[in-house]
């Protein structure tokens, strides 16, 4: 009988807090699921209303986050996010470099086979890549792990990754209502930048 091929997909965005923290952070976080499972996440997240093409935290009220946590606790999935502090806004792009090393890091350790990375303006996306050539060049990155970029208006589970980094960045200002309900299924790492 020949083995079950398995693997672990993930689909991964950023934020930035800088108001009502205790220092500046740059999170860099990613949802981890079984690929064969998403088709219905994708369905599921379609489905909840939302004023644009994405679902994205930062424009949600209180009910719709309310909703969408609620849908999302109901998956069958794990999040990894990595906490970088003090973030320096004058060095996004070096913070973003030490997040992703560790993110990739962990997510290998997981099993992951893919990650995809929420699109951003070609240049930065350019430098995403080289960072992850220089990565595997010095052996921190095994080759098993692919990192591709991708766009949230065609892949709603890089929306999973947005609302899990926005429901932390909440909770380190102070309210803690939507990331209580994520928590059991969520690593934070942190890490100095």
């Amino acid at each position: 009988m020949a083995p079950i091929e398995f693997s672990l997909h993930a689909w991964g965005d950023e934020s930035m807090r800088t108001v009502n923290v205790v220092e500046p952070v740059y999170l860099l976080g990613a949802v981890v699921a079984d690929p064969t499972a998403c088709e219905e996440y994708r369905d599921q997240l379609q489905a909840l209303p939302r004023s644009e093409r994405k679902l994205h935290w930062r424009n949600l009220d209180r009910r719709h986050r309310n909703t969408v946590i609620n849908t999302i606790t109901a998956f069958d999935v794990h999040h990894v996010i990595v906490v970088g502090t003090p973030l320096d806004p004058r060095k996004q792009e070096r913070a973003r470099a030490l997040c992703l090393e560790r993110l990739t890091w962990e997510l290998s350790e997981l099993g992951v086979t893919q990650l995809v990375l929420e699109a951003r303006p070609e240049s930065l996306m350019k430098k995403d890549r080289q960072h992850i050539d220089a990565l595997r060049g010095r052996g921190a990155l095994p080759a098993t792990l692919r990192v591709d970029h991708g766009l949230p208006s065609e892949e709603p589970m890089l929306w999973i990754a947005d609302q899990a980094l926005g429901a932390l960045g909440e909770s380190l200002a102070g309210d803690n209502a939507w990331f209580e309900q994520l928590a059991a299924s969520v690593n934070v790492i942190r890490i100095d930048v």
